[in-house]
């Protein structure tokens, strides 16, 4: 069986934790290696299926969403206990690669890459499944696998990341990849994933958690299809702001695949897929429902008036730890409310977001502007904007759209801020001596499974 990722995940089961939408899902940790040795079945597959939505649930821990979000001027975790999550972030002294924060926020993704790939590997002989459903099942394993590759590079960015990764687990460690080489091969992947999902028929062969209809419905090939291309539309804007080597095609690129998308600026803006948890016995709960996170005071003292987005969060009893102070918390991580509450992957403001980003550097800024509008109207019920008179304006209209319908749901603040060069001080304060990290090292355990002390990733 292919199933090399990387040195610190050798030892992976097919699934960490049952994850049980109803009870007639079997307990994903009985399946058994000789059920697999004999050959993927419809049943297996869809067991290895909920699987992999299972570790992508998992995925959206603290580590990912608090480490990223720190970084990106957003939350803090103010723990007596642990000082590591301001002093390492957002302090003066870089991750230490060989601890928690330094090595984490990475390996949970290639569980996830390594549970598509035990899919795909046994597809081909896979039995009980026509060409369309086998097809249609490629292509949905290779979105999420699209998704876990990108969300390893936003946490390491222009240091790369492993992505020649299915091979026997003998094999010597995968190569690192330069960043926009990742960024390529990840479009290319979403691009498998559509023309596979097209040829995948009417229905998918197996079941898809609430997450996948509570905000529309996305239970088919062709609506996911839809969620590829809004994924494409969002490798394509960062390809083309990459600095490493940027590439000005992408910004059309990606106007093209949000275009065939599901963005819609008359649509919900929630409409999407979502993460979804619970708290009931077997199930996985919100890892982001943390009662020591608070926001960046910037965050609650920078709304505008009227912006209804604001009742995300709340003033509460300033606390003060390691050189930073709280002053705020969100609804989004209170652990009375948030431990069974969703976490969308992608949406429709998302994808407007993104779209205006693309169009404003392509130059159409009222184009760009309409789609701030749509969000911004929607979300925050506030009146629309006129169109700004230059791009730097309008880049920072996109942005306060963003961090505020966005808000504790992914990286993309931490994205945006190193992309268009703005993590600085007037991104948000931090804590005294900040060297304003832009990325997380590379963890030790692939520098030991290398014999390495350093890698310098391939970018030919």
């Amino acid at each position: 069986m292919h199933k090399r990722t990387l040195a610190l995940i050798a030892g992976l089961g097919l699934a960490a934790a049952a994850c049980k939408d109803s009870t007639s899902v079997t307990d994903l940790n009985n399946v058994s290696a000789e059920a697999l040795a004999s050959g993927l079945t419809k049943a297996s597959t869809g067991l290895l299926v909920t699987g992999l939505l299972n570790s992508t649930r998992g995925d959206y821990d603290v580590r990912f969403l608090v480490f990223t979000q720190t970084m990106g001027r957003d939350l803090y975790r103010l723990d007596n206990a642990e000082p590591r999550y301001i002093t390492e972030l957002i302090g003066a002294n870089p991750a230490d690669f060989t601890a928690f924060i330094g090595g984490g926020a990475f390996g949970q993704f290639y569980v996830s890459i390594r549970s598509g790939n035990t899919i795909l590997n046994g597809l081909p002989s896979a039995s009980g499944l026509t060409a369309a459903e086998k097809s249609a099942t490629q292509g949905f394993v290779n979105v999420f696998k699209a998704l876990a590759y990108y969300h390893a590079l936003e946490t390491r960015d222009s240091i790369g990341i492993a992505f020649d990764v299915n091979h026997p687990i003998d094999d010597p460690p995968a190569h690192f990849v330069c960043k926009p080489n990742v960024l390529a091969s990840i479009s290319l992947l979403l691009d498998s994933a559509s023309t596979e999902l097209a040829a995948g028929g009417a229905s998918f062969p197996f079941p898809l958690p609430a997450g996948f209809s509570s905000n529309g419905n996305f239970t088919t090939p062709a609506a996911m299809m839809k969620v590829a291309q809004g994924l494409k539309g969002k490798i394509e804007l960062y390809r083309g702001l990459s600095h490493q080597k940027p590439n000005t095609a992408s910004f059309a690129a990606a106007i093209t695949a949000l275009n065939a998308s599901f963005a819609d600026p008359v649509a919900a803006m929630d409409k999407g897929i979502y993460n979804n948890y619970s708290t009931a016995a077997g199930e996985t709960t919100n890892g982001l429902a943390d009662a020591n996170i608070y926001l960046n005071p910037f965050v609650g003292d920078s709304v505008q008036a009227g912006d209804k987005r604001a009742s995300k969060f709340f003033a509460v009893t300033p606390k003060s730890l390691n050189g930073v102070t709280g002053r705020y918390k969100t609804s989004l991580t209170d652990p009375s409310a948030a431990l069974s509450a969703s976490i969308p992957l992608v949406r429709n403001a998302e994808l407007l977001l993104l779209r205006a980003q693309a169009k404003i550097e392509t130059g159409d800024l009222a184009g760009a502007t309409a789609d701030i509008n749509a969000v911004r109207v929607a979300d925050g019920g506030l009146a629309p904007i006129a169109v700004p008179a230059t791009k730097t304006a309008a880049i920072t209209a996109v942005l306060y759209e963003k961090r505020y319908s966005l808000l504790a749901e992914s990286a993309q603040r931490l994205v945006d801020l190193r992309a268009y060069t703005r993590l600085n001080a007037a991104a948000g304060p931090g804590a005294p001596g900040d060297i304003f990290q832009s990325a997380l090292p590379i963890p030790k355990p692939q520098l030991d499974a290398r014999g390495v002390t350093s890698i310098t990733p391939d970018c030919p």
